[in-house]
């Protein structure tokens, strides 16, 4: 079911999608400050989490399970990113958008678990 485009899921999804933009550019310009890259990409994932778990963001309880093994599955790629390293002409880039990438989504996905977790463990008594 499509969620209803209300201003706060229009901005969870521009959040992602600027985010996952930044990723890209910021791995493949080695030349910017990553210290700072990580850290509004950390802040931008806060957000989005913050909004999904609220209930208000472009992540609802459908989207869940997908949104966590997602990033499941990219957290496993990103920890076989130093395998990118080896590849020609590219890994050091391909590893870099990986980890940034990482980095907007791990504080989302701890903030869209934590309520995961908190939902299925208040149903219970």
């Amino acid at each position: 079911m499509a969620k209803k485009q209300t201003g706060w899921v229009k901005a969870s999804g521009w959040l992602f999608v600027l985010g996952i933009l930044i990723s890209v550019v910021s791995g493949l310009v080695p030349s910017i400050d990553s210290a700072m890259v990580t850290g509004v990409l950390a802040v931008m994932g806060f957000i989005i989490g913050l909004l999904g778990a609220l209930g208000v963001g472009s992540i609802d309880k459908s989207d869940v399970n997908m949104f966590l093994l997602s990033v499941v599955a990219l957290m496993a790629a990103g920890g076989a990113g130093a395998a990118f390293e080896n590849v020609m002409y590219i890994g050091s880039y391909m590893m870099a958008i990986v980890n940034y990438i990482g980095v907007l989504v791990v504080p989302a996905a701890v903030l869209i678990a934590l309520k995961a977790l908190w939902t299925s463990a208040s149903t219970k008594f």
